[in-house]
Order: C-alpha cells, then sequence, then structure tokens
C-alpha cells in the first residue's frame, strides 16, 4: 500500500530541515576528501550512505520497538557512538599538522579504509542513530498496511 502523500510530504520537509545542519559524518567526508582527494571523499560518502542504509535495515526490522523496551541497549549504543566520535576527534587532532606539503610520502586514506570508517561514522553518529530508530517509526501507521514495507519505503525517501 502506498504512504499517503500528505504524510510522505511532512516526513520529506522534516527530513530536510533535520539534514540542514553538517554533522560528523559531513565533517568525515571532507576531511577524507581533503586529505586522500576525491576518491577517498567518495568512497567515504558511499560508507556512509551504506551505514545510512543498514540502520535503515534495522529499523524496518524492528529495532526501535527492541530499543524501546530495552532503553539501557539505547543508552549503551549512545555512549559507544559517542565514544567512537570523541575517538575520530582525537585522531583528527593529533594529526592535524600533518598534510601533503608535510608528507610527502602521502599517508591519504586508503580507499576501503575510507568506505569502512565511513559505515562505522555513520552506524556510531547519534543523530543518524537517532532519526533511525526514533523519528522514523513516528510517519508509521500500523492501520496503514505491513510496517516493515512502510519503513523500507520512507527510508528510501
Amino acid at each position: 500500500m502506498p504512504i499517503d502523500p500528505h504524510l510522505l510530504a511532512v516526513f520529506t520537509v522534516t527530513t530536510i530541515v533535520a539534514l540542514v545542519t553538517p554533522g560528523p559524518d559531513m565533517l568525515f567526508v571532507l576531511g577524507c576528501g581533503m586529505r586522500g582527494g576525491a576518491r577517498a571523499g567518495l568512497l567515504a560518502t558511499v560508507g556512509v550512505i551504506t551505514g545510512d542504509a543498514l540502520y535503515i535495515v534495522a529499523a524496518t526490522a524492528g529495532l526501535a520497538a527492541l530499543l524501546t523496551a530495552l532503553p539501557v541497549a539505547f543508552t549503551a549504543i549512545r555512549i559507544a557512538g559517542a565514544a567512537y566520535l570523541v575517538h575520530l576527534g582525537v585522531q583528527m587532532i593529533r594529526k592535524r599538522g600533518e598534510g601533503p606539503a608535510d608528507d610527502p610520502a602521502g599517508t591519504a586514506m586508503p580507499g576501503r579504509r575510507a568506505f569502512l570508517n565511513g559505515i562505522v561514522s555513520s552506524m556510531a553518529n547519534p543523530q543518524t542513530f537517532t532519526f533511525m530508530v526514533a523519528f522514523l517509526p513516528q510517519f508509521i501507521d500500523p492501520a496503514a498496511g505491513p510496517v516493515w514495507l512502510q519503513a523500507a519505503d520512507l527510508g528510501a525517501s
């Protein structure tokens, strides 16, 4: 059953407003692009999108209901995500003076690492987590058809 057009419009506008402010994922992609060039930036972007897709699948599979029933798990995942983002920030601060001119051998992030770190950055991002697990289910109407299909439609939007 297709999603109500009014509901989809409200969801789309709300999502755009939420995404206007750049977050840790955007900064990660920007850093990869500046340090490793366009290829690393593109692969980091694909990694972030892959992480987002994994959250959509998890939300569709009922992660929101599970974490609502177990608030301790929600808190633990948020703390782990915040710790990883702090780790990334500390690494960036420690290496801030290094750049292509300072390092002629080039320590640019390899593509595979940029991709994998993009996935981890997305999965550890509390904003993404909150959006997919807490915000997305608010637009699902259990009476309108299969919940997993609605979540998949909204996630793909």
